[in-house]
């Protein structure tokens, strides 16, 4: 028996495809660990697993000894151990692309939301908001997700401003220094990987260089930002706002208090939870799959 181990749910349409290609696919119930799952499943017969967002550890992958190949749904890999999985030969394949319109619509809409005081506009409390037009827009990283959104906002007449790590053809914009993008941006969106470089990368520094009506928003990953840098900014109105559909806990202030700060908006990381794109997503999972069986190159391979 061949066992394709997926440890986060997903759409149906990859679990077809593999079934009918003869293979066993397991879900693991979110409510058990992968140790207590595999009283229900036989880890010598899994040479394959899926998996979205749940940090895996070395010792959990050990518990597969023949697993061949891990495919990412979705595009971070900082919930894997990158090492140990070079270490022992498996193919590591992902998904960056897909999920790229879903993304940067969603941060349109956490731009939009803010702009307009979604969050504190009630019939009985009246705010006005602010226009999207005319505005700077600071993109730091300029991957598939930050060009679909600098897409998305050219018709909006806005100023573009993009930090990156290496010199990027940008459709339109300058590409400029982080510090640039901190001290002129109107709205500032996150969209870099979570690496021990960009670790907290936005900082109390970074956030007393803002604007005091700037707003941050971040789509990418929770640790790219000192969450107490940002509780204190926020409290204290030093930035006009944050809208945060990632977000780690602070050492001093947990996610719950960030979220009862009246200019902060939170999502719970649905940035690439639409139909179309956890669909698609599967369904390349499993395509990958079936590549590596067939002994073919695969369509995405992250080493």
């Amino acid at each position: 028996m061949k066992i394709v181990y997926v440890v986060d749910p997903i759409a149906d349409d990859g679990i077809k495809l593999l079934e009918e290609n003869n293979f066993t696919v397991f879900q693991k119930n979110k409510e058990l660990s992968i140790p207590a799952s595999l009283a229900l499943c036989n880890p010598n017969e899994v040479i394959a697993l899926i998996i979205r967002a749940t940090k895996i550890t070395p010792a959990e992958l050990e518990l597969f000894p023949n697993l061949k190949i891990i495919a990412r749904h979705g595009v971070g890999v900082d919930n894997l151990p990158l090492e140990y999985i070079k270490s022992r030969q498996i193919r590591l394949t992902y998904t960056p692309g897909l999920n790229a319109t879903s993304v940067a619509e969603l941060s349109l809409t956490l731009i939009l939301n803010l702009l307009k005081k979604i969050p504190v506009n009630h019939a009985d409390k009246f705010f006005d908001g602010t226009l999207l037009t005319g505005k700077t827009i600071g993109l730091i990283g300029y991957g598939k997700i930050a060009q679909k959104l600098s897409q998305i906002l050219k018709p909006f007449d806005i100023n573009l401003l993009v930090y990156n790590h290496r010199q990027k053809n940008l459709e339109y914009g300058k590409q400029v220094a982080l510090a640039q993008i901190a001290s002129e941006s109107d709205i500032i969106s996150l969209h870099i990987p979570a690496t021990n470089e960009t670790n907290n990368l936005i900082n109390s520094d970074f956030l007393k260089k803002m604007k005091t009506s700037a707003l941050l928003i971040n789509t990418a990953r929770g640790s790219l930002i000192d969450t107490d840098a940002l509780y204190l900014a926020l409290s204290a109105q030093s930035i006009g706002g944050a809208a945060l559909d990632v977000l780690d806990s602070g050492v001093k202030h947990p996610i719950a208090e960030v979220c009862t700060l009246p200019n902060v908006i939170v999502t719970p990381h649905i940035g690439a939870s639409s139909i179309e794109v956890l669909q698609q997503s599967s369904i390349r999972c499993a395509k990958e799959i079936l590549l590596y069986e067939e002994g073919n190159t695969p369509i995405q391979s992250f080493f």
